[in-house]
């Protein structure tokens, strides 16, 4: 900040950003005389930015009420930059702690229609030989990134994606149709845990969790993917807390709104 910048009271940044903080952060539209009290700027000062936040839409004023609300261009520049954030960066974090504190592998998948894709997937430090691999296309109805997608689509939307499983007897615990599917989503959408128990490969179970984006759409999920025989029921239940709080740091990253 220049000495000029510092006599003046900050930037004009600063002075911009602090008064759209304040008509955005208020439970209630405030007026003029709200604002400057608030922001502790001159009347100039605080016409002038306002004037130029209103010519950007970033500000709406209201002439009957003489009330000061968020404009519709933050509702542009919010889409612009959710189209632009890429959940493998935005997850990253999140799927090494899993991997520290787990020690297995870390999946993270998106849904194309009805199969997942796998776009990230860190390897287990242990002796494991798995179907996935990035890039790789598997079925949902019988993965734990698959269901715990599927179990958060709008009601026209899984109709489409259950249309397009095969229901495929994989092992003796595959679900093998829309019934089985739908009462086990049901349980994942209440629940928000998705398991893969030995669904897809026998002897391979699964924890998964749903990624939300800021309209509450399932956008990717999280998985953490073992072997049977070196994971108790103790260790597997809290690798279903540990999938879930992930994922639920993710999402609120995304814009998700706060849920259990």
């Amino acid at each position: 900040m220049t000495e000029q910048e510092t006599k003046s009271g900050g930037s004009s940044l600063d002075k911009a950003l602090s008064l759209l903080q304040e008509v955005c952060m208020t439970p209630v539209p405030l007026r003029f005389a709200e604002l400057v009290d608030k922001t502790d700027l001159p009347k100039a000062t605080a016409h002038r930015t306002l004037m130029s936040l209103t010519e950007k839409s970033l500000v709406r004023f209201d002439e009957v009420t003489q009330l000061y609300h968020p404009g519709y261009g933050l509702l542009e520049l919010a889409h612009q930059a959710w189209s632009k954030i890429d959940v493998r960066d935005i997850a990253a974090d999140q799927m090494k702690h899993l991997w520290d504190e787990t020690g297995e592998t870390i999946h993270l998948a998106v849904l194309d229609r009805g199969d997942v894709i796998y776009i990230d997937k860190l390897e287990s430090q242990k002796s494991l030989r798995l179907f996935s691999a990035v890039g790789k296309k598997g079925p949902a109805y019988c993965t734990g990134v698959g269901k715990a997608m599927m179990a958060f689509l709008n009601e026209d939307q899984l109709a489409l994606a259950i249309k397009e499983q095969h229901f495929i007897k994989h092992t003796d615990t595959t679900l093998i149709n829309e019934e089985m599917l739908r009462d086990d989503l049901i349980k994942i959408r209440e629940s928000k845990i998705s398991l893969d128990l030995e669904e897809h490969e026998e002897g391979i179970q699964c924890a998964a969790s749903v990624i939300l984006n800021h309209r509450n759409e399932p956008i990717a999920a999280l998985s953490i993917t073992a072997p049977k025989f070196r994971v108790d029921d103790t260790r597997f239940q809290h690798f279903q807390t540990l999938v879930k709080d992930a994922c639920k740091k993710v999402s609120t990253r995304m814009g998700a709104m706060a849920s259990n």
